[in-house]
C-alpha cells in the first residue's frame, strides 16, 4: 500500500489539479494507494506522524513543494521503516535540483511505484536556544502571547529538521516577507511566483541589518562584526535555485555553510545574479566553511528558517545532522 499525501495549496493553490492530472498514472499502475489531501486542520506533519507511528513498514508518496517536504521529515516517526517519494508541485524545485533528478512526471512515477529504496540522504537539524515573533507554522502570522522572548528546554519544540538548508538573517527575512505578500498569490497563478523572491530580496538587502555573529564549525569560533546572513546547506541550492553552495552534497555526512558580511549593500546587486550558476564564491565579502555541526549566535534575534520555512526568530541556533538518514524511492 502506498500512502499518497496531496498538498492542494502547493503550487499557489494547483496543487489538487496536478494530482487530478497525475492519479490516471496511479491507477492505470494497479498498485493500491490510498489518497490524503492536508489541510489547516489536517496537516502534513500530522498525517505523516500518525501513519509512520504504526509500528509497521510505510511508503509515502509527496505531492507538493520543498515547504510540504520539510513538513514530512519532521512528520515522520521511524525512518527505518519509512520510505518517501516525492513529485514537485511547488515552485522552487530545489531538493528535485539538489538530487540531480531530471526525469519526466510520468518516469518518476515508475521509478516510486517499484517501491524500492533508491538512495539515502542526510537530514540536518536545527536546534534553536531562544526564540522570539514565534510564528503559526501554517498561516505564517504571530502566535497569541508567544511573541515575546523565550528560553527553551522541550527538545520537541526547540528542534526541526530540514532536507535542503538552514538559514538565520537576510535569506529568512526575505522567505517571512514573501510569506506575507500578496504577490505571491497572484504571481503564483501564472507560474511566476519566483518573481516575488527576486523582489523581496531587492528590498531585504536594503532593509536587512548587518549584525555581529559568532560562528563555531566542530568547535572553532570565528567573529564576524558586520554579517548579513549565514545559510548552512545540506544541498547544493536555495531560495529557487541559487547555487550557493556548489559543492554541498546531501550524502556525504557534512554540511557546507555560506554566508555574507561586511560588503557594500550595492554590491549585493551584483553578486546575487552570479550565484544562480554558483560562480559568486570569488566575490569580497562573501565566506564559506564544512563541517558536522555549526553553532550561530547574533547580537540581535533575526529570522530564522528550515527549507525555506520561517517559524521564529533566534539569537542562538545549532545546527548539525541528524542520526537518521532519509529513504528516497526515487
Amino acid at each position: 500500500m502506498f500512502h499518497v499525501i496531496v498538498n492542494p495549496t502547493s503550487s499557489s493553490g494547483r496543487g489538487k489539479s496536478q494530482w487530478d492530472k497525475t492519479e490516471a498514472l496511479f491507477k492505470n499502475s494497479g498498485v493500491p494507494y490510498k489518497v490524503y489531501f492536508s489541510s489547516a486542520q489536517n496537516k502534513v506533519e500530522d498525517i505523516c506522524e500518525d501513519l509512520t507511528s504504526r509500528g509497521e513498514e510505510c511508503r509515502l508518496i509527496i505531492l507538493g513543494g520543498d515547504g510540504t517536504m520539510n513538513a514530512v521529515v519532521n512528520g515522520i516517526r521511524d525512518f527505518e521503516k519509512t520510505k518517501v517519494g516525492f513529485i514537485q508541485t511547488g515552485s522552487g524545485n530545489d531538493l528535485i535540483k539538489g538530487l540531480g533528478i531530471k526525469k519526466t512526471r510520468e518516469e518518476l512515477i515508475e521509478t516510486i511505484l517499484k517501491g524500492e529504496t533508491v538512495r539515502t540522504c542526510d537530514i540536518g537539524r536545527i536546534t534553536y536556544h531562544n526564540r522570539s515573533s514565534i510564528l503559526d507554522a501554517f498561516t505564517h502570522k504571530p502566535v497569541t502571547g508567544r511573541t515575546g522572548y523565550s528560553p527553551l528546554s522541550d527538545e520537541s519544540d526547540n528542534t526541526r529538521l530540514f532536507n535542503i538548508s538552514a538559514g538565520i538573517g537576510f535569506d529568512a527575512a526575505v522567505c517571512r516577507q514573501a510569506d506575507g505578500s500578496f504577490l505571491k498569490t497572484i504571481l503564483g497563478r501564472i507560474r511566476m511566483g519566483k518573481l516575488v523572491y527576486i523582489s523581496e530580496a531587492i528590498h531585504m538587502i536594503l532593509a536587512s541589518p548587518m549584525v555581529g555573529m559568532k560562528i563555531t564549525c566542530d568547535g572553532k569560533d570565528t567573529y564576524r562584526p558586520r554579517t548579513l546572513f549565514a545559510v548552512v546547506m545540506n544541498t547544493c541550492y536555495e531560495g529557487g535555485g541559487f547555487k550557493f553552495c556548489p559543492d554541498a552534497v546531501n550524502s556525504d555526512g557534512v554540511l557546507n555553510l555560506f554566508g555574507a558580511g561586511n560588503l557594500n549593500r550595492m554590491n549585493f546587486f551584483r553578486i546575487f545574479p552570479t550565484a544562480y550558476d554558483g560562480k559568486h564564491l570569488g566575490f569580497k565579502g562573501l565566506f564559506t566553511d564544512r563541517g558536522k555541526s555549526f553553532t550561530i549566535s547574533s547580537a540581535i534575534p533575526l529570522w530564522v528558517h528550515t527549507d525555506g520555512e520561517v517559524l521564529c526568530k533566534s539569537s542562538k541556533i545549532t545546527i548539525d545532522l541528524y542520526p537518521h538518514k532519509l529513504q528516497l524511492m526515487m
